[in-house]
């Protein structure tokens, strides 16, 4: 868990959780992935591990089998939930268009794959 996050509490941190697991999954389809087709997703991504201070490529042993997609999108709701100080807005705007951002680019190359 990453301390550095403004005002830490029990909603950050899920919100940490939930996007180091969806990074953990990506990468994982990522690294099997033939085509590099999840290379499309890599600014989108590295800009959320920035505004969370998340380490890419970091190791994960939490579980594995969910849709990427779906937990950035619980994540974004998770963050429109927070209550922050003003001075934070700013951060929490930022933080759920680049949740939201992430899980369509992820979506686009799970739909890419599906045709």
């Amino acid at each position: 868990m990453n301390d550095n996050l403004p005002c830490s509490d029990e909603k950050r941190r899920r919100v940490v959780d939930l996007v180091t697991r969806a990074e953990a999954i990506i990468e994982r389809l990522e690294a099997s992935a033939v085509d590099g087709r999840w290379a499309m997703t890599a600014f989108s991504r590295y800009r959320l591990c920035e505004l969370l201070d998340i380490t890419p490529y970091a190791r994960y042993d939490g579980e594995l089998d969910a849709d990427p997609a779906a937990l950035l999108d619980e994540a974004a709701r998770a963050v429109d939930g927070l209550d922050v100080p003003i001075e934070e807005l700013s951060w929490r705007l930022a933080l759920g268009d680049a949740l939201r951002t992430t899980a369509s680019d992820v979506r686009m190359v799970q739909d890419a794959r599906d045709v």
